[in-house]
């Protein structure tokens, strides 16, 4: 696991604005448990925004990966995304990666954590400031939720270590 903090450099006007899509049957795919799809079903899943300024890639830019993607996501209270490992098909066809084990996963935090909003990678709770980030190798465990009462606003970004 990595963990850092960046200069925040966004405001939330840069985040909150855009036009935001989920898919419904996003827990019908998620690599957890099925017993897990049975129990959080139609929890499952993110927001994510289908205009990304670039600021925001700018900022993936700061971690040195290659083949960088980045979403902005939101996570609703009662959002959950269960224990799970990505299995970054797409990532992996589009970009021909040989080795998974540098495919690099990193969270930003655009916000302060708030209360019910979760992070975890392995056994690690992750919380932070604004500018916070925290990332894993491909094949980590990890899970992320909004329990709380307030909207959670990360950047995800996806690449491979050069």
């Amino acid at each position: 696991m990595i963990q850092g903090k960046i200069k925040t450099t966004w405001t939330a006007k840069d985040f909150i604005k855009g036009s935001w899509r989920t898919n419904k049957n996003h827990y019908l795919s998620f690599n957890t448990t099925s017993k897990n799809k049975q129990i959080y079903k139609k929890n499952v899943g993110v927001y994510i925004n289908n205009t990304v300024d670039e600021k925001f890639e700018k900022i993936a830019n700061k971690f040195k990966l290659k083949n960088t993607v980045i979403a902005l996501n939101k996570m609703k209270p009662g959002q959950i995304l269960p224990f799970h490992t990505d299995t970054c098909r797409t990532f992996i066809k589009r970009n021909k990666v040989k080795d998974k084990s540098k495919i690099m996963r990193i969270i930003v935090f655009l916000q302060n954590s708030e209360p019910g909003h979760q992070l975890w990678i392995g056994n690690k709770v992750c919380t932070g400031t604004a500018g916070s980030y925290f990332g894993w190798q491909y094949g980590e465990e990890h899970m992320a939720a909004n329990l709380g009462k307030k909207d959670r606003y990360t950047l995800q970004i996806t690449g491979v270590k050069k």
